[in-house]
């Protein structure tokens, strides 16, 4: 049995929070794995996040040495390399393309032993084309797990558009200012809880999905698919593995009148009944990244790597 220990600094909920505990919970179900989580000083309080229920496993101190391997995601290194003290593996999970930038904070650790997993093979290929990667890097596309999604399902407003604006709040005010009298809109520009945001989604005909310019793997377009009729969302380099446009998305632009025109096509698409096209071709989409495939992926690395015990 390998001993394998995580580390949160954890602030709110985020996609990128999502995945690390999705592998956690991988990790879990590994005959030959006993994960633990180390939790980050800064962080909020466990009983306020989805780890609660993992409380017997969280440790309060970050004390690598007690344990076989490693798993790092983002910052961690930063806590993590202070206290090593010898080699052990390390794996690392890249979930942006802003690991191969230069000028950003993560950059460096590129060059930290590790063995990488990328959320996208959008990011391996960042990564990879730097020439600094130390250790393999393997592409393991992003998974969710529909079945937590089917409690949201519900009737949809009629005429209805969610935004979800986090990332770009101005352009999504702008948006809804558009909107608001022609249709019923949900926008949400600040942090809310998961489930709001889903609920919305669930509850729409439409989502209009506003990303940074680049990310690794914008999660929200899978559960978009899964919840409204059609999901509109530009690219972001991230999601181009899995958002087809006119097959199972619209991908205009990010700018209002790109977006707009997106809003008026799907709204004819489902007028004219040819949303249901696209709404079978984002379920062999959803098929394809199901939380059972990441899983047996991240198995088939860690047997493959002989890193166990």
């Amino acid at each position: 049995m390998s001993k394998i220990l995580f580390h949160r600094q954890y602030d709110r909920y985020s996609g990128g929070q999502q995945k690390v505990l999705d592998y956690f919970e991988h990790c879990l179900r590994h005959p030959q794995l006993a994960p633990y989580i180390s939790w980050g000083q800064t962080s909020v309080a466990v009983e306020t996040t989805p780890w609660q229920e993992y409380e017997s496993r969280i440790q309060h101190t970050f004390t690598p040495d007690d344990h076989d391997l490693v798993f790092l995601a983002g910052m961690d290194w930063q806590d993590y390399l202070p206290v090593k003290t010898r080699e052990q593996t390390v794996i690392n999970l890249i979930q942006h393309v802003r690991h191969a930038d230069p000028n950003a904070n993560v950059h460096p650790y590129l060059q930290e032993p590790a063995i990488r997993i990328c959320v996208s093979e959008e990011v391996k290929q960042a990564i990879d084309s730097t020439g600094l990667v130390n250790g393999k890097t393997f592409a393991i596309p992003n998974g969710i797990d529909t079945t937590d999604l089917e409690q949201f399902d519900q009737q949809k407003i009629p005429n209805s558009v969610y935004i979800l604006g986090l990332k770009q709040p101005e352009l999504a005010e702008q948006l809804k200012e558009k909107l608001t009298d022609r249709h019923h809109v949900i926008c949400h520009t600040e942090h809310v809880e998961r489930a709001e945001v889903l609920s919305a989604m669930a509850a729409t005909e439409i989502s209009v999905l506003l990303p940074h310019a680049t990310e690794g793997f914008f999660l929200p377009a899978l559960e978009s698919m899964r919840l409204s009729q059609l999901t509109v969302v530009p690219d972001c380099v991230g999601n181009r593995s899995f958002c087809d446009a006119g097959v199972n998305c619209l991908m205009p632009k990010l700018e209002l009148s790109d977006l707009l025109d997106s809003v008026s096509e799907a709204f004819q698409l489902i007028q004219q009944g040819e949303a249901k096209m696209f709404s079978e071709n984002a379920r062999k989409t959803l098929e394809k990244h199901s939380i059972e495939r990441e899983r047996q992926a991240f198995y088939a690395l860690v047997e493959s790597s002989s890193i166990l015990n």
